[in-house]
């Protein structure tokens, strides 16, 4: 499952099998964070609000990890 951020500048995809969220820039598609989650994360939806989304079909928002540096 896929979805883009609101400017359509990162293509949000759930790694299935490998219990990941990736974030991939849609300009040169290469890779800008994966991020762990859990257990097959089915689903992916997001949100034209920044720092959000929802996993799994459920709508349950949660918050975005912080970059870190």
């Amino acid at each position: 499952m896929r979805g883009l951020s609101a400017d359509g500048t990162v293509m949000w995809m759930s790694g299935r099998y490998a219990g990941v969220v990736y974030a991939i820039d849609t300009r040169d598609g290469h890779l800008i964070r994966k991020i762990a989650v859990g257990t097959e994360p089915h689903g992916l939806l997001v949100w034209p609000q920044p720092g959000r989304y929802s996993l799994g079909h459920t709508g349950t928002m949660r918050r975005a990890p912080r970059p870190t540096r």
